[in-house]
């Protein structure tokens, strides 16, 4: 490893609302870093960590829990530090954070921290297997061009899931505004035209609201439950003794897959099973376009829109619209799903049931208002599954040309000529 790396800040103590920003394991997302929720600390506990303050051209690495996972530090985060889970790379020897970055985002690298990590308690990588990991030091020439084409790759990538992220967002407040703040019900109630909505979808929506359970709501719609308006699945595991249940064609999700997915969209899983494994187990073939939730562990409430049909263990619940209409049901769940975890229980970590779901309660918009949203919403996930599906594509790609380049297997034009990149 061709620079220092230490760890840092080991007891951060409370946050603060004006601090020194700290880098933690949730500020990773795929090779960059989400600034969206940084966590500060007090000056005067960062500044006992003073070896790792960032000035910007760091490798950020994670070192407990999600390991392995690689970041460069951006020049806007001069002044920040990291939390103790994360280590620092200051390279040296005219080696670049880029190129650090890069070797060890490869399989080979990774490959080892995985293998080294301790388990007995959190997995944990240590620091002195860092050090000891071969970094492949070509000519500098060669290292810009290949660090250029994998850059390329991953904005490529990036710009898909922002993409997906704008889509999810126009998707997630247009619900909003028809069915939690109910903006065309008031504009109709105050004698205006709903914004942006023409007069045959404004005709959807009642001019007044009456009492509910859950206080006014539009005229005419109703209060019940989830599984009035869902169908609710289980998952199951096939015998983990019996080879010929797994590493079939069709994705088998579990909790982790769901919990660490990047994407709105679930297409791809970590394990895969067996049409034997299927037929002969407890869990189902779920449909497209359901929505899979985390029912118990670490992460309860964590969710997804399932991209393409995929089973599931018993660590989820699936649902399925009753009326076909799928994102409807999902951004629903998106919305309600802090409610549902805040009313679950257990003994070590938060479980959602059937009964958390069955005695929920949730406003019931009318069906047609429902279908015209549907409607409009629909077109929108579908794009987002199709850039899900680039994204991976592209990330596949890149992971498997990557340790061919480095090791200098592949030429850098076959591998242009492999990616289509101009």
């Amino acid at each position: 490893m061709p620079g220092s790396i230490s760890y840092g800040v080991v007891q951060p103590g409370s946050p603060v609302n004006s601090g020194i920003p700290i880098i933690r394991v949730n500020n990773f997302s795929d090779t960059r870093l989400d600034l969206s929720d940084v966590m500060h600390i007090a000056p005067e506990v960062e500044a006992k960590y003073g070896r790792t303050r960032l000035t910007g051209g760091e490798v950020l690495l994670t070192l407990v829990g999600s390991v392995g996972r690689v970041a460069e530090v951006p020049k806007e985060c001069a002044g920040f530090n990291v939390a103790r889970a994360v280590g620092v790379i200051k390279p040296a020897n005219g080696i670049n954070a880029k190129w650090i970055a890069i070797c060890l985002r490869s399989p080979l690298s990774q490959h080892l921290l995985v293998s080294r990590a301790n388990t007995t308690v959190q997995t944990t990588i240590n620091l002195k297997d860092v050090r000891a990991l071969p970094i492949p030091i070509p000519p500098p020439a060669e290292r810009t061009l290949i660090s250029d084409f994998i850059t390329a790759l991953d904005d490529r990538i990036a710009l898909l899931r922002e993409t997906n992220a704008t889509l999810e967002a126009i998707a997630q407040a247009l619900f909003k505004s028809w069915f939690v703040d109910f903006d065309p019900v008031r504009a109709k109630q105050q004698g205006h035209a709903p914004d942006g909505m023409d007069e045959a979808t404004a005709a959807l929506f009642p001019d007044d609201f009456e009492n509910s359970a859950l206080g006014l709501v539009p005229a005419g719609w109703q209060v019940g439950s989830i599984l009035e308006g869902a169908h609710l699945h289980s998952g199951g595991t096939p015998k983990t003794d019996r080879d010929d249940y797994w590493g079939g064609c069709i994705p088998w999700a579990s909790a982790k897959d769901v919990s660490q997915s990047r994407d709105l969209a679930l297409i791809a899983t970590e394990r895969r099973i067996t049409e034997l494994g299927l037929d002969e187990s407890a869990t189902r073939l779920i449909p497209a376009r359901a929505t899979v939730v985390v029912a118990r562990g670490a992460t309860t409430g964590r969710l997804v829109f399932l991209g393409r049909a995929m089973a599931m263990n018993q660590t989820c619940y699936a649902l399925t619209s009753k009326a076909g209409l799928p994102v409807a049901l999902h951004c629903m769940l998106r919305r309600e799903i802090d409610a549902l975890v805040n009313t679950a229980h257990g003994s070590v970590f938060d479980t959602i049931t059937t009964n958390t779901f069955a005695r929920s309660k949730v406003v019931k918009p009318s069906r047609i208002a429902l279908e015209r949203f549907e409607e409009l919403a629909a077109p929108v996930f579908d794009r987002i599954v199709e850039g899900t599906s680039a994204a991976q594509t592209l990330a596949t790609l890149r992971d498997t040309l990557l340790p061919r380049l480095i090791s200098g297997q592949l030429r850098l034009p076959e591998a242009e000529a492999l990616a289509e990149l101009d």
